[in-house]
This record gives structure tokens, C-alpha cells and sequence, in this order.
């Protein structure tokens, strides 16, 4: 698929409002994209605080598998 500036645009936002808690990026050399999260409290250190996929779709992915692991819940 060829995206455009608009629909990278557009991808990152959703991701965004989906996941505050997360910085989302696009990388434009390897077209991959990212998502940090942190600086992560005590309780949360040993959580993943970052997340990688080839797609928005794929880290959407990620980041809601990374969340919703038991230790995650458990902490909150």
C-alpha cells in the first residue's frame, strides 16, 4: 500500500487518541512504526515500554497486547 503524508497523518492521530500514554512515530527511512511510553512508575519498571510494527494496524496491535498482559492489569 502506498500511503500518503495525509494517511500517515491520519494513522498516527488515531493511534494517538487511542493510546495517550504513548508517543507514536513513523519512521520515513525504513517506513516502520513505533510507539514509546514513559517515563513509567515504580510499579510499571518492569513493563515493555516500547512497541514496533511494519503497520499502524500492527501496532495497534502491540501496544493493546502490551497493555492488556496480566502484570499490566494487575499494577493498575
Amino acid at each position: 500500500m502506498n500511503e500518503t503524508s495525509d494517511d500517515i497523518e491520519q494513522a498516527r492521530e488515531a493511534l494517538r487518541a487511542e493510546f495517550p500514554a504513548w508517543s507514536i512515530i513513523r519512521t520515513t527511512d525504513t517506513g516502520r512504526w513505533w510507539a514509546t511510553r514513559g517515563p513509567l512508575v515504580r510499579e510499571d519498571l518492569n513493563e515493555q515500554a516500547s512497541a514496533d510494527a511494519d503497520t499502524p494496524e500492527g501496532l495497534r496491535a502491540e501496544i493493546q497486547r502490551i497493555v492488556q498482559r496480566p502484570a499490566a492489569r494487575a499494577a493498575r
